[in-house]
């Protein structure tokens, strides 16, 4: 099934799972934020759907800039997600060549 196709409890699943593991009721790390608010206000936080994912550096970089960069960055934050994607596109490429 395609990103695009998740029903709103597949969602909600996802975003309080990790590595197939759902979180603890008590697990309030992933409750807090060190250094602002801006991941808070999202209904899915950008730490959840990467490790939910299990995205790799590139791919979680790019997530949590793109999510953010209207609350906190903006056209610096886009460039930082454009930076990391062609970092991943490089790698690719290099991959399979």
């Amino acid at each position: 099934m395609s990103i695009n196709e998740a029903t709103p409890e597949e969602w909600n699943k996802a975003s309080k799972t990790v590595y197939g593991k759902l979180y603890h009721p008590t697990d309030h790390a992933i409750k807090k934020q060190i250094g602002g608010s801006h991941y808070n206000r999202y209904s899915i936080q950008p730490v959840d759907f990467i490790l939910a994912n299990k995205l790799d550096w590139c791919e979680a970089n790019a997530i949590k800039y793109i999510t953010r960069h209207k609350d906190k960055g903006g056209v610096e934050d886009i460039r930082k997600a454009i930076h990391y994607l062609e970092i991943l596109l490089e790698r690719m490429v290099n991959e399979n060549s």
